[in-house]
């Protein structure tokens, strides 16, 4: 059976390799089995879809958008309360672990907005990809349309000057007529298509704008997360561990030291004077001390030490693998670089080995009371 086809220079149905209506040859036929399709008709479904598509997934990163924008809004709303309440309270402990509670969530917030803007930058860079294919698609189209509007024009021309002996003069000026109003339409159409695809590339430019500014946008949330997860669990005086976040890996130091049988010494530090001085030059004067204090004994320990602040003038220092001698000597050296910065400034600290069988508390028990002991030797 014989396919029909349709010309794609003047758009008539026709059979065989040549049409029956212009004369033009076909370049192509269509599969076997296949019904009778117009082939601009299917490139312009092609193209409406593509752009549902577009839409749609303009739709997505909106949403995206909107997303991480409540949550960038809550993370900053939680760091405001958090300061708030760190003011309001000057210096109070629970508002302090208050805080650090908000930071905290701020924190796994800030690093769930920067994975999803990542990713939405990702998708943006693909959706841009996608849009440049489609305006190169409609380039081809515009061409295609621009050259059946040429044939159309040529298929007038020639039923202008037809003489057909079984058709009247109106049939050949209708059909010129029909044949110069399809060449319109064509170049309309190519005009739209090279419209539509001027359009596309300045929405890929825009989405790649996008993307750019999706990845900066992590890499802020990123570090703000770790901003954020430094102030919920360093105290900013000391550049300690703040208590609830540093106990626990005092903690994990003993428990590792009773696994493996190596030693654990635990320095518990306290602040000579702090409360005078707070009392007295204020507490500007003692914050300052704390820092002195802070810097000082970190500058003189390893870096895997953990150094807790305990309380208000207190702290403790877990130091593995390093005995008890080896350990008062690091402290009799920051004992004399305090005393080097200023004759006033001075630390006293008692040190405990920790027990195979020792728990957190008890360990901290017998520091505390080696502290006790140095404090009375001294009186």
């Amino acid at each position: 059976m014989t396919e029909i086809v349709t010309c794609p220079a003047c758009g008539e149905e026709t059979a065989g390799p040549v049409c029956g209506s212009c004369g033009a040859e076909l370049a192509t036929e269509p599969a076997a089995g296949s019904p009778p399709k117009a082939a601009g008709s299917e490139r312009d479904q092609t193209a409406n879809d593509q752009d549902q598509t577009a839409s749609d997934q303009d739709q997505t990163w909106s949403d995206h958008d909107q997303t991480t924008s409540d949550r960038d809004q809550r993370s900053a709303d939680e760091d405001q309360h958090a300061a708030d309440d760190e003011f309001a309270a000057g210096g109070d402990a629970l508002a302090y672990h208050r805080s650090a509670r908000a930071r905290k969530r701020s924190a796994r917030d800030r690093h769930l907005v920067s994975t999803m803007r990542d990713e939405t930058a990702a998708k943006r860079l693909q959706t841009a990809e996608d849009r440049d294919r489609m305006a190169d698609d409609r380039d081809r189209e515009a061409e295609l349309r621009d050259r059946g509007g040429s044939g159309r024009d040529s298929l007038a021309r020639l039923h202008d000057l037809e003489d057909d002996a079984g058709a009247s003069r109106e049939d050949v000026l209708l059909r010129a007529e029909r044949d110069r109003r399809r060449a319109a339409a064509d170049r309309a159409k190519a005009a739209d298509d090279r419209r539509r695809a001027a359009d596309d590339r300045r929405r890929a430019a825009d989405d790649r704008a996008d993307a750019a500014r999706e990845r900066a946008d992590a890499e802020r949330n990123e570090a703000e997360a770790a901003d954020a997860l430094n102030d919920a669990t360093i105290d900013d005086l000391t550049g300690a561990w703040v208590r609830k976040f540093g106990l626990p890996e005092v903690a994990r130091e003993l428990e590792r030291a009773a696994r493996t049988g190596a030693k654990l010494v635990l320095a518990f530090i306290d602040v000579d004077g702090l409360k005078e001085v707070n009392d007295k030059r204020g507490h500007l004067a003692g914050d300052a001390l704390l820092r002195l204090v802070g810097d000082t004994i970190r500058d003189n320990i390893r870096g895997y030490d953990v150094l807790v602040r305990y309380g208000g003038d207190e702290l403790l220092c877990a130091m593995p693998n390093i005995t008890v001698s080896e350990a008062r000597e690091r402290f009799d050296q920051i004992g004399a670089a305090l005393t080097a910065a200023g004759t006033t400034h001075s630390v006293t600290f008692g040190l405990a080995e920790a027990e195979p069988t020792d728990g957190l508390q008890d360990l901290i028990g017998r520091a505390d009371d080696a502290l006790l002991e140095a404090r009375s030797s001294e009186s």
